[in-house]
């Protein structure tokens, strides 16, 4: 990767799945905006599996998203990770931390962290 920072967006669009009503109404996926070359990278884990887009111009992906900068550090593979948007972008970022499950918990806890 070509930058040690990031961008999480969360937005509400999940499709109609069964577990929607467990999640929170406003926050219910999340995905990863990385910077490449002058270019962004948006990587993300959904039902039908790993999406990949690369734009020129951040808005193209996340126009009405809620975007929070995190820090990028060096991946951690644990014993168990779930196969979700959560999961994945966890992974990408390096956050090893097995009970942030869902997108909602994982705005709360980059909030917490505050990057700028």
């Amino acid at each position: 990767m070509s930058s040690d920072i990031a961008y999480v967006a969360f937005c509400m669009d999940d499709g109609p799945h069964w577990w929607s009503w467990m999640l929170h109404p406003e926050i219910k996926h999340c995905y990863v905006v990385i910077p490449h070359d002058g270019q962004w990278l948006a990587l993300g884990k959904s039902t039908e599996g790993i999406e990949l887009m690369i734009v020129d111009n951040i808005t193209d992906v996340v126009e009405n998203d809620i975007l929070i900068k995190s820090k990028v550090t060096k991946p951690k593979r644990g014993l168990f990770m779930l196969n979700t948007c959560v999961g994945y972008t966890k992974q990408v970022l390096g956050i090893n931390k097995p009970f942030i499950w869902t997108p909602y918990q994982l705005y709360r806890y980059l909030e917490k962290q505050n990057v700028g």
